[in-house]
């Protein structure tokens, strides 16, 4: 299936990728800023319910004793523009694995018929899905790239940080 959504993601782990780390995303980060290949798109577990068609890109760290570097996040940024430019996707799909889980709490809200007080980050995304599946509902909760060196904030807010970024490497990649 072809790749719809980029997702940026942080391992909570090393600043090296194990051998775990590896299995779960289609490329990492390391804390020096070098890539890592992971698994191909669709052979990963990296957004529940999503993998068929997303690519995920991961910085190695995120907790507090392996907080993601700036050199780090720049490398990020810079791999997650040739990723977009590569797949022909625009801007607006890249999310991070933080906004994926706010998207699917607030449309699970929606679904269940409540209010919802911050919907941000509800929106196109889960429609754009081809069905609903249960799978979705191990995002919400997920904190990836909430703190970054630049930025720490809620999901929509870092996301559209992080989103702005890639933007400036996509001009210049």
């Amino acid at each position: 299936m072809a790749v719809k959504y980029l997702i940026g993601h942080w391992t909570a782990g090393a600043y090296s990728p194990c051998i775990d780390d590896l299995k779960s995303y289609q490329l990492l980060i390391d804390g020096n800023g070098k890539h890592h290949n992971g698994k191909p798109q669709g052979q990963t577990a990296s957004t529940g319910g999503m993998n068929s068609i997303t690519y995920n890109i991961s910085c190695c760290g995120g907790l507090s004793q392996t907080p993601i570097k700036a050199k780090q996040i720049e490398a990020f940024y810079k791999a997650c523009a040739i990723k977009i430019k590569e797949l022909g996707l625009n801007i607006d799909k890249f999310y991070t694995h933080a906004e994926i889980g706010e998207m699917v709490r607030n449309y699970q809200t929606k679904k269940a018929g409540k209010s919802l007080t911050n919907a941000d980050c509800e929106g196109k995304l889960i429609i754009d899905l081809l069905s609903w599946n249960d799978y979705l509902k191990q995002n919400v909760g997920k904190i990836d790239l909430r703190t970054l060196p630049d930025i720490t904030g809620g999901a929509k807010q870092t996301g559209d940080f992080i989103r702005g970024k890639i933007k400036w490497y996509l001009e210049r990649v």
